[in-house]
């Protein structure tokens, strides 16, 4: 646990987020079970002592802590209370989990259904709450790559940005090395189709396309990767789908965590490119065309295709 002291003070009329939900908690006149206004707090203090009470006893004890002793320390780990008041290094060092049946708080769910496992179930599976791995059978992607759409597309991060740039790309180090969208494309599947680093290309999907210049590079053949991080918020790209709405709606059914993961993929070339990628080359996507500039800042030598490896 850290204590992150306010830095500055709010520009114009914006609050911080506490004082709206207080305002709002105000205005709707919400009262406790004895009529008190409700919540008690009055400060980001007091709502931590709050906190501290309600994670009393429970796996993330906070008890034993106070904003004095959080602007002490450069972060204390939990459990923090009367048996541990300098907080906890290492759990399960003493071989006792939090998975006891009369302690935990849920028991579970089927890994291909998610339907939850009921009390009498967990208890007679783990009576005594040890640690448990569930190995989960292997599922197929509901959506196989067919004539139409051969390729599998895969959808991730690149290590220079965050979700959807709303502060990354106003770094201009970040945004400098992944200023626009690309699509990786292995070098086999880049010359039967025609394709080249650099080639402006339109990657399909049963919902929707998008446009993004080509990195050829190492990864696996018949796969394509596009960055979730670009999208119809941005202006300047030359496609303006989000690389995610490209993909089936779905989610794991234990954890209810959307997939976003894969989705059967065409790609074809729409213009021939005037350069390459702006792809950073110091990650998965390090470009097999050893005449691509390093990524703008990038101190160290450019990755090779070798180093970076195929992306799995």
């Amino acid at each position: 646990m850290h204590l992150s002291e306010k830095a500055v003070d709010p520009p114009g009329q914006a609050r911080p987020d506490f004082d709206i939900f207080m305002d709002y908690a105000r205005r709707m006149d919400f009262r406790d079970k004895d009529g008190d206004p409700f919540p008690q707090w009055t400060d980001p203090e007091s709502a931590f002592e709050a906190w501290k009470t309600a994670s009393a006893g429970r796996p993330c004890d906070y008890s034993g802590l106070s904003y004095e002793k959080l602007r002490s320390v450069s972060g204390i780990q939990w459990p923090c209370n009367a048996d541990n008041p300098d907080g906890t290094e290492r759990l399960y060092a003493d071989g006792k989990f939090f998975a006891q049946p009369d302690y935990c708080e849920s028991y579970g769910r089927d890994m291909i259904t998610g339907a939850p496992l009921e009390p009498t179930e967990y208890q007679a599976m783990n009576p005594d709450g040890k640690a448990m791995i569930k190995a989960a059978e292997y599922l197929p992607a509901h959506e196989p790559a067919t004539d139409e759409f051969p390729f599998m597309l895969i959808t991730g991060r690149t290590i220079y940005h965050f979700h959807t740039r709303t502060k990354t790309a106003r770094a201009p180090q970040l945004n400098n090395a992944a200023p626009r969208m690309w699509v990786e494309i292995s070098a086999m599947d880049a010359k039967l189709l025609g394709i080249a680093e650099g080639d402006l290309t339109e990657v399909r999907t049963p919902r929707g396309k998008v446009l993004a210049r080509a990195r050829v590079c190492g990864i696996r053949e018949h796969v394509l990767f596009l960055p979730f991080h670009y999208g119809y918020w941005d202006a300047d790209q030359d496609g303006h789908r989000a690389a995610n709405e490209l993909t089936p709606t779905e989610w794991d059914p234990a954890s209810k965590q959307p997939l976003f993961k894969t989705s059967a993929a065409a790609i074809s070339m729409v213009k021939a490119g005037d350069g390459p990628s702006l792809a950073p080359t110091t990650t998965a996507s390090a470009p097999v065309a050893t005449e691509v500039p390093d990524t703008e800042g990038d101190a160290t030598a450019r990755v090779t295709e070798q180093q970076a490896g195929a992306r799995q």
